[in-house]
């Protein structure tokens, strides 16, 4: 799975089910933390606290605007199809300087 960049948008996919579908913002990639090989802290979008949460062995309510999670549960939020408005731009200097 490819990295996403932080302030990415995502829509969680898996984990605490509670949780399933929740839209969130990618903070930073961490990589291999804490036993997880490719760790990320996320956010959520509209700063409400997670549903469920892990505390040691135990699902519990969210009491954090902010999770680390494993890149396998987040799909990110993208319009397939469309093209990024940079690739607009450097099309149009292209045009500019052919």
């Amino acid at each position: 799975m490819s990295h996403l960049k932080p302030g990415t948008l995502c829509v969680i996919v898996g984990g605490c089910p509670e949780n399933l579908g929740l839209i969130v913002e990618v903070v930073c990639h961490l990589g291999m933390y804490d036993g997880r090989e490719d760790a990320y802290e996320i956010k959520t979008v509209t700063s409400r606290k997670f549903n469920q949460m892990w505390r040691g062995t135990k699902l519990v309510k969210g009491y954090s605007t902010e999770a680390i999670t494993d890149r396998y549960k987040l799909r990110p939020l993208i319009n397939l199809g469309d093209e990024s408005p940079m690739a607009e731009s450097q099309e149009k200097l292209d045009e500019l300087t052919i």
